[in-house]
């Protein structure tokens, strides 16, 4: 529950999920999770190590001076800072990661006034990066800061900025083991056209953290749900001859079609059960 802000595996733990005094739940042998994502219904993949990067997500609070919009000598203007600032921020990956690594920054809001003709006192940013690393995590939250604060010191705010943390996703690691007996046996059940093992998320997830609290391994895949033809349309096929991405999860024009995807996530759940709790049969 609460994947989507990083909390509901926190909370569980926090609330003694585990805790034979609380609610108990034995440790796991192996943690298995999966999601939908956007390529081809029917098929399913996965890769051994990261499957899904760190995210971090929070909030910047700039300070100005607000004033009437016909005399911005008077004022100091959050939005032109807001802009300046989201503009720089995008160096960070492309002068500042090792172009063999990976990064993404993105400000996904900005909020300031209301009035068309005032000059608002205060802008608020929402920021979200994406790593693969905990050197390059943590040197684009320091990148970030210290942009920020350069930012305002060059338009002589006199208020400090404020940042606040919205969510922290872990990186989330496919035990290398465990993910190759999982392959296996998903390879033996739906054949090895309709596998992958070059399946990354392009999210984020955090159940990683109900086995790495215990010292046990995860396993976590992703199957298709975009429409392949199977359903009198070619959803897929229509989107490469626009010569376009696919729309992926979050995306209004996300639309998973129900089968088969939902058929080849429960036969590949019920594989991944099996593969630990029996042997798997044809």
């Amino acid at each position: 529950p609460a994947e989507e802000k990083a909390a509901g595996a926190r909370a569980m733990l926090n609330d003694g999920l585990y805790d034979p005094k609380r609610h108990a739940v034995p440790i796991p042998d192996i943690v298995i999770g999966a999601h939908v994502l956007p390529f081809l219904s029917g098929t399913l993949g996965m890769r051994k190590g990261v499957m899904a990067s760190f995210a971090d997500s929070f909030s910047i609070t700039i300070y100005g001076k607000g004033g009437h919009a016909s005399q911005p000598h008077r004022s100091l203007d959050p939005v032109v800072l807001a802009a300046s600032l989201t503009m720089r921020l995008q160096g960070i990956v492309s002068r500042e990661v090792d172009p063999l690594d990976s990064a993404v920054v993105s400000v996904t809001s900005i909020q300031a006034g209301e009035a068309e003709n005032v000059i608002p006192e205060s802008a608020r940013l929402k920021v979200n990066i994406r790593t693969f690393s905990e050197s390059t995590r943590d040197r684009v939250l320091s990148s970030i800061r210290r942009i920020v604060k350069a930012e305002c010191d060059a338009s002589g705010c006199t208020q400090s900025p404020q940042f606040e943390t919205l969510s922290e996703f872990p990186l989330l690691w496919n035990d290398e083991a465990s993910t190759e007996k999982l392959r296996e046996q998903m390879i033996r059940h739906f054949g090895v056209e309709k596998w992958s093992d070059d399946v990354r998320l392009g999210g984020s997830e955090d159940c990683g953290l109900l086995a790495s609290e215990v010292g046990r391994p995860c396993v976590y895949y992703g199957y298709g749900g975009v429409d392949g033809g199977m359903n009198g349309g070619n959803t897929w096929e229509r989107w490469e001859k626009m010569d376009q991405n696919v729309p992926g999860n979050h995306s209004s024009f996300f639309a998973p079609v129900l089968q088969p995807s939902l058929k080849t996530a429960v036969e590949a759940y019920a594989v991944a059960a099996l593969t630990w709790l029996g042997n798997v049969k044809d």
